[in-house]
Order: C-alpha cells, then sequence, then structure tokens
C-alpha cells in the first residue's frame, strides 16, 4: 500500500478514486450482508417448516451463508485497505504501517468478528428410520427448532446491520463534494455517520422516521418469533409477534399477547425503549413543521410588535389617568377612593412593566433574526466572490 508521493491535483485524483473505490466496496459488503441476513431466515423457516425431510436443503442454505460470510470478510478487509491508503494520500506518507493505528487496527479485528458470527454449515442429526409420517420421525430424532447456540450465531447475524450507516454515509455525496467538504473544513464539521442521518432527517423526516419503523418492526417482530418458538410458545406465531411488537413499540401494552421466554422479555423490553426515543423524533419533526416560516415569522413580529405599542400606549394613559384620580382624590380628602384609585395605579404601573417587557423581547428577537440573516448574506457574498490567490 506504500508507493510514491503524488503532489499537486494527482493526490485530489486519487483520493476521489479511492472515494469511489470504498463507495462501491461499502454498497457490495451491504448487499452481501443482507444476503446472508436472507438466507439465515430462510435456514430457520425452512427448518421450521421442513426439518428433517428438508435436511439437505438446510445444509445447502448454510453452505451459501458460509459462502456470503468469506466474501464479506474479504470486502471489509478491502474497504479497510482503501482507507489506509486514503489516509496516507492525505497525510503524504509512504509506509502503511504509520497510517494503520492501533485502534484502527482493532476496528478492523472487532469488524472481522462480528460479521464472522453465522450457523456454520455441520451437517444435522440422522433421520428416523422407519415408516410414520414425516411430521413423527421429525419429533422423534431431529431438533423442533434451533438449537440454543445456532439461534445465538443466527440473531448475531443481525449486527452486520452497522454496515448500513456506512453505506449510507459513501452514497449521500457528502465525501465527494469538494464545497462540503471546503465549507466543513472552515466550519470544523466532521462529515461522519451522524451528520449525514441529521442532513436525511433534515431533508426526509418523514420518509426517514417510516423507514426506521417499519424496519424495526418487522427485524423485532421475526427475532421475537424466533426467541418465543424455543419454548413452542403461542406468542411464537409470527402473526402474534407482528401484533404485540407495534403494541409495545406505541407504549400501549393491552396484554392480550406477552413473551413468555426470557429473551422475549427482553426484545420486548428494547422494542418499548425504541419506540420512545422514535416517539421523540417524530414530535421533534412535528414541532419544527408546524413552525413558521421566515416571512411567516417576519409577518407575526410585525403584528405583535404594532400590538405591543398599542398596549404600552394605553398603559402609559392608563397610568395618567390613575394617577390623576389619585391625586385629586387625595387633595380632597376622600380617603376609599385614593385608596381604590392608588391600587388600580399600582396594577397599571405593573401593566405598563409587563408589555414593556414583552415588547423588549420581541424587539431582541428580531434583532437576533436580522442579525442571522446578516450573516447569511455576508456568507453568501464570500462564497460568489471569485477565489484569486490562495
Amino acid at each position: 500500500m506504500g508507493g510514491e508521493l503524488v503532489p499537486g491535483l494527482g493526490a485530489l485524483r486519487r483520493r476521489k478514486h479511492l472515494l469511489e473505490q470504498e463507495k462501491s466496496l461499502a454498497g457490495w459488503a451491504l448487499a452481501l450482508a443482507g444476503i446472508g441476513i436472507g438466507l439465515m431466515v430462510l435456514h430457520a423457516e425452512m427448518l421450521w417448516f421442513g426439518g428433517c425431510p428438508w435436511a439437505i436443503h438446510l445444509f445447502l442454505v448454510k453452505c451459501m451463508i458460509s459462502i456470503s460470510t468469506f466474501l464479506l470478510l474479504s470486502l471489509i478487509v478491502a474497504f479497510h485497505a482503501k482507507e489506509v491508503q486514503l489516509f496516507m494520500t492525505d497525510n503524504g506518507l509512504r509506509d502503511w504501517r504509520v497510517a494503520l493505528t492501533g485502534r484502527q487496527a482493532a476496528q478492523i479485528v472487532l469488524e472481522l468478528a462480528v460479521c464472522g458470527l453465522h450457523p456454520a454449515p455441520v451437517w444435522g442429526p440422522p433421520c428416523a428410520q422407519g415408516s410414520g409420517s414425516p411430521k413423527t420421525a421429525v419429533t422423534q430424532s431431529w431438533p423442533s427448532f434451533l438449537g440454543q447456540a445456532e439461534a445465538l450465531l443466527s440473531l448475531a447475524m443481525l449486527l452486520r446491520l452497522y454496515l448500513v450507516p456506512r453505506a449510507l454515509l459513501l452514497r449521500s455525496g457528502v465525501l465527494l463534494n469538494a464545497s462540503y467538504r471546503s465549507i466543513g473544513a472552515l466550519n470544523q464539521v466532521r462529515f461522519r455517520h451522524w451528520f449525514v442521518a441529521k442532513l436525511y432527517m433534515n431533508t426526509h423526516p418523514g420518509r426517514l422516521l417510516l423507514c426506521l419503523t417499519l424496519g424495526l418492526w418487522l427485524t423485532t417482530a421475526w427475532v421475537l418469533s424466533v426467541a418465543e418458538r424455543q419454548t413452542v410458545n403461542a406468542t411464537g406465531h409470527l402473526s402474534d409477534t407482528l401484533w404485540l411488537i407495534p403494541i409495545t413499540f406505541l407504549t400501549i401494552g393491552y396484554g392480550d399477547v406477552v413473551p413468555g421466554t426470557i429473551w422475549g422479555k427482553i426484545v420486548c423490553l428494547c422494542t418499548g425503549v425504541m419506540g420512545v426515543c422514535c416517539t421523540a423524533l417524530l414530535v421533534a419533526v412535528v414541532a419544527r413543521k408546524l413552525e413558521f416560516n421566515k416571512a411567516e415569522k417576519h409577518v407575526h413580529n410585525f403584528m405583535m410588535d404594532i400590538q405591543y405599542a398599542k398596549e404600552m400606549k394605553e398603559s402609559a394613559a392608563r397610568v395618567l389617568q390613575e394617577s390623576w384620580m389619585f391625586y385629586k382624590h387625595k387633595r380632597r380628602k376622600d380617603s376609599g377612593a385614593a385608596r381604590r384609585h392608588q391600587r388600580r395605579l399600582l396594577a397599571a404601573i405593573n401593566r405598563f412593566r409587563q408589555v414593556r417587557l414583552k415588547h423588549r423581547k420581541l424587539r431582541e428577537k428580531v434583532n437576533s433574526m436580522v442579525d442571522i440573516s446578516k450573516d447569511e448574506l455576508v456568507l453568501l457574498q464570500f462564497k460568489s466572490k471569485p477565489c484569486l490567490h490562495l
């Protein structure tokens, strides 16, 4: 991975080429991860509905899972090799061992360990010999469903979904866009996975929340059905879990369907936590949609400014009126009327202070909006000017 230093525009072209290769590798890795997860689901369902008569097919599916896992591990190693080459290009390094830090090496080992988890293609127990229905033979010599270790290895394949944010980051075009990189470098903004998540949340909030919610529902429903099938519980039916998960996700909980295993209870607990988080995101999106836009804010602030100015004039007139009435009745030695108008005077003064404080806060808010608009205008003028010299 070492080599000659590439100066000037050659380094930029090499960087762009490496990013394109990373984008392709991340896409293929995500596709292989999805294929492996799909084969794992197919294997579990075939084992549940077919059992011993489908033994050869189950073994072939496991072999395909192992092949896809090997290819996925190869793509992950190639992706991190491109990462090291990209770091060498950005920093002008010749030796790849300098670019490969201990933290990155630990990350590579961790990713390989996570993506390497899968049910091994080991032949199952032999089918029962003799006559009888296939279902009877299955119950005699073939396990009813996945064993505990095999179930954990199968569900651990869902950890490969961590590749989704990486593929989205590279396919968003943020890293390949020179404008993003230039402005981000000036503002010290790192374009990582959280930035892309915020970007999609601002541009396509409804679509993102819908895909996230449906994906969580389907994934957790299937995981719960697998956990409950181990004890042949009624909740193990996929139709029941597809009802239980949304109800738990929405924090309703009718109680008509409940998990019977400890793993099922853990899945429902995690589903409730994810439901609360998604509800908070939904509330934030709806609140932002209900906010005024820039023109509406200007109109609203202008009308409120007129209203507060009018109320201030009325309050000031009320203060003058009550002060004169208090002075007049005090001169006439009418203590009852004087006390009454004194109370009204204090109330009018308090009202005047409140209106003046609201008007002052409104003016400060308007001034802050004007300052932000001026900053945006200066930034646009700065970007529109041609850069003559560096």
